[in-house]
């Protein structure tokens, strides 16, 4: 691909599409493209039927190493797609499956450390404290994996409407206020957006600010501090969960927000889904996500919000409805 583009005319729309998204990516110097899943596979109408291709690249450099064009190459994905499919419903068909015997597990244990069937003793209350932890891991969990479920097959609909940065954060930290007084940690929120009004699904981002509080706060020491803060940016709001904790090594920063994916060694709240999770309600909300981070010294997540189209006083603004 020279940029010319003289061929590209007579090609798919989907295929041209995804040829010049690919090819901003690598001649703005970002390097190779590699998709990060599945669900950026190109749907065609084959003679065979309907045929799935990623899109690979890599940059083409001239005897003086300045880059001149772009190697692409669409990969066939059609049955390592619907073996991805199948796993998914897997997934989904277990994970609802738990639901049901989860719930009742967890009504009895509650019970049971109130005491409401009978006194225990000190060893049995321990014991019972810390299976109920273990349920509140594993219900947090079934729920990722119902999320995913719903995402992956364009099921979840996010009911934008406009909503106050403040507001999303101090609901964020007031859910969060009595694990970071339990686990030693000073939590504060930093807001220098006040008055800006984002357009979103205030709960998927209750979920995305609840995921990134969590890590925070499990990957900090006692006595360190996270801060949840929101600043102005040209059309839009960032956020940010900053912490004082253990901080992310350089090499695995690329794989962060990957489906499944913990960092080597670290004590894990889940099976890494969390950031993944992050990722995808923010790209559907049309934001951005990041994270900056120093081994030893603390780690920076951010994402973006779109800025809530002004309204006349006195008018209601309609929800605005996309699926993620």
């Amino acid at each position: 691909l020279d940029g010319k583009g003289e061929a590209l005319g007579r090609v798919d729309p989907a295929v041209r599409e995804a040829i010049a998204r690919v090819r901003g990516h690598v001649m703005g110097g970002k390097g190779p493209y590699q998709p990060k899943g599945y669900e950026e596979a190109i749907q065609l109408t084959t003679d065979e039927g309907l045929r799935f291709f990623l899109p690979r690249a890599t940059p083409v450099y001239d005897p003086s190493r300045a880059l001149s064009g772009v190697t692409l190459i669409l990969q066939d994905v059609t049955r390592l797609r619907r073996f991805d499919e199948l796993k998914n419903d897997l997934v989904a068909t277990v994970a609802h499956e738990f639901r049901t015997p989860l719930t009742s597990l967890r009504m009895a244990i509650h019970l049971c450390v109130e005491e409401a069937a009978g006194p225990l003793s000190e060893k049995q209350a321990d014991l019972l404290v810390t299976a109920r932890q273990d349920c509140e891991r594993l219900q947090g969990i079934v729920d990722d994996l119902l999320v995913l479920s719903r995402i992956q097959s364009g099921r979840v609909e996010l009911q934008r409407v406009p909503v106050r940065a403040r507001a999303l954060l101090e609901e964020a930290a007031g859910a969060a206020r009595e694990a970071a007084a339990g686990a030693g940690l000073a939590l504060t929120v930093r807001v220098g957006a006040a008055s800006d009004e984002v357009l979103a699904d205030a709960e998927r981002i209750a979920l995305v600010l609840s995921n990134l509080l969590a890590n925070a706060l499990r990957h900090t020491a006692r006595g360190g501090a996270v801060t949840l803060s929101a600043t102005g940016s040209p059309g839009a709001v960032r956020f940010e969960v900053a912490d004082t904790g253990e901080g992310i090594p350089a090499e695995y920063l690329d794989r962060i927000f990957d489906r499944f994916f913990s960092v080597p060694g670290r004590r894990a709240g889940g099976v890494g889904l969390g950031l993944y999770l992050v990722r995808e309600i923010v790209a559907a909300h049309g934001g951005e996500v990041g994270v900056r981070s120093t081994p030893g010294e603390g780690s920076s997540f951010w994402f973006t919000l779109p800025l809530a189209a002004s309204t006349p006083a006195g008018s209601g603004a309609s929800p605005q409805t996309s699926s993620a």
